[in-house]
């Protein structure tokens, strides 16, 4: 576990419009925003619907499962807190969305388009952290 004092890298910092993202997080949970009048997803989080423009989302926890869409492998980190080489990707969720994150667990150069992947949480104090990790 790793303390606040300790943590190097930035940190979100939620806000009254994502606090609940990261509430979930802390528990260990997906959630992104889902409209309740036509049904999309919403990612990021938004006042308002993109599809419909309504104001009816709600937030609603997702499998955390899907697959990579794309991915860039980082060889020089812009920050020395972070070690490179690091993988960032835009991974496809089961229900349809898709989200940014970093893939762990793997080496970046095994990373590939349409590997299946799951959401996995790293408590760092203030908030959790999100990363995909290969499905096992």
């Amino acid at each position: 576990m790793v303390t606040t004092g300790e943590w190097k890298k930035t940190l979100p910092e939620p806000s009254w419009l994502t606090q609940p993202f990261w509430d979930a997080t802390k528990q260990g949970k997906l959630k992104l925003q889902r409209c309740t009048t036509c049904g999309e997803y919403v990612w990021t989080p938004q006042m308002a619907c993109r599809s419909c423009l309504t104001e009816t989302l709600e937030w609603t926890e997702v499998s955390g499962r899907g697959s990579v869409y794309s991915f860039v492998v980082i060889h020089r980190a812009a920050n020395p807190a972070y070690t490179a080489p690091y993988t960032i990707a835009v991974v496809d969720l089961e229900e349809g969305p898709r989200i940014f994150s970093d893939v762990i667990g793997i080496d970046p150069e095994n990373v590939t388009i349409g590997l299946p992947v799951e959401v996995e949480f790293e408590d760092v104090g203030p908030v959790a952290l999100y990363h995909f990790r290969p499905r096992r």
